[in-house]
């Protein structure tokens, strides 16, 4: 994906200074709209075993969580203040039910600092704050072995963004604090041992104390990124009371003679007492993508594998995968694309081979996607 198809998608959910006034109201956009299969079965009676909660199974689902919708409105407020809000709308458990993603306002110091304060999406990983704008990356959706690893989507806080051009380098400085109220989806592996909660269940936790860096250079030929956060967990459903969790990673893309690569590596590591292993294991994931583009198409291969971490839990997810896709552009701001994965669960430390998959009896399974994507 060349450069300015980055930037016209990230400008979606970056404010910067508009030189407009302040009663006038900027409007754009995101969708993907998906179709999901998936052919995995139970190794034993053959019967169709579903692949991450719902997101695919044997039957052709068109409501899944890779369905979403975005509108973002922006206005100036003055020469130094401007305004943001997205409004979102996701499938699946969800059911379209719209939520705010982002709203917050910013002050510019100068060209290159400013502060944002409200709700603002987590820069955790590479592409977690515009996870949700598909066009904006090749795949159908980001490597679940990494991005399921952190059920944190936003925070309330400030956000300091520092930004340089140097020669033909861009160089990215982010801190960030704040705290939130979120839900993460129950493990089947923990639902299926436990009497007080069940496999796919909506658990609401909290993050007070959050705080996190987030560093990039960027050049003509692709980013190189760094990410650490910290933070404490409170969720009642797992008697956990401001216990300790962070996430660091590294990656890197390059789009270079029309070769595309992403990569990247992450780290999950938390406090090491048996309910928060039961609730966030520690796992380390990670990701390699591969694509040619020629012409308006780009075939890529992705291989992905989450593993356990420094502590062994008994829960700890452990698979590898990979996937084929094509990424065709349709418009100069839509395109289709088209993903076959194979999935293989492994046995961790306990011999649980749950994977992503919603039982642990999948010797492995193939998902097939098409998505469209678009901004507006």
């Amino acid at each position: 994906m060349n450069k300015q198809i980055l930037a016209l998608a990230g400008g979606l959910l970056v404010c910067a200074s508009l030189p407009v006034q302040a009663v006038e109201v900027m409007v754009s956009g995101y969708a993907s709209f998906a179709g999901t299969y998936s052919d995995s079965e139970n190794a034993t009676t053959g019967a169709s075993v579903p692949y991450y909660f719902e997101l695919a199974d044997d039957t052709a689902r068109f409501d899944t969580e890779d369905n979403d919708i975005g509108l973002q409105f922006s206005t100036a407020v003055s020469d130094k203040v401007d305004m943001t809000v997205v409004l979102h709308a996701q499938g699946g458990a969800d059911n379209y039910d719209i939520d705010t993603q982002w709203a917050y306002a910013s002050y510019h110091f100068n060209n290159e600092l400013e502060l944002r304060m409200g709700k603002y999406k987590g820069p955790f990983y590479m592409v977690s704050d515009y996870k949700d704008v598909g066009y904006a990356y090749p795949w159908v959706r980001p490597p679940l072995e990494v991005y399921s690893t952190n059920p944190i989507e936003a925070l309330s806080g400030l956000d300091l963004i520092w930004q340089k051009n140097v020669g033909n380098l861009r160089y990215l400085f982010e801190i960030y604090v704040g705290n939130g109220t979120h839900g993460a989806r129950v493990l089947p592996q923990v639902g299926d041992n436990s009497t007080e909660v069940s496999a796919g269940d909506s658990v609401s936790f909290e993050t007070p104390n959050s705080r996190g860096i987030n560093a990039s250079v960027s050049g003509d030929i692709g980013t190189f990124r760094l990410g650490y956060y910290e933070t404490d967990v409170s969720a009642s459903s797992f008697g956990l009371i401001e216990e300790s969790g962070s996430f660091g990673s590294v990656g890197f893309t390059i789009d270079w003679n029309d070769m595309v690569a992403y990569s990247e590596y992450i780290v999950r590591d938390t406090e090491d007492t048996t309910e928060m292993q039961s609730a966030f294991p520690d796992q380390e994931a990670y990701y390699l993508t591969l694509g040619y583009r020629v012409d308006r198409f780009l075939p890529y291969v992705t291989y992905a594998k989450i593993d356990e971490g420094d502590f062994k839990s008994q829960v700890a997810q452990v698979q590898e995968s990979v996937a084929l896709g094509l990424r065709t552009e349709v418009g100069d701001a839509s395109a289709v694309k088209f993903e076959i994965m194979n999935a293989e669960p492994q046995a961790n430390s306990s011999g649980g081979t749950y994977g992503l998959f919603n039982k642990g009896t999948v010797e492995d399974g193939n998902i097939y996607t098409v998505t469209f994507d678009t901004i507006f």
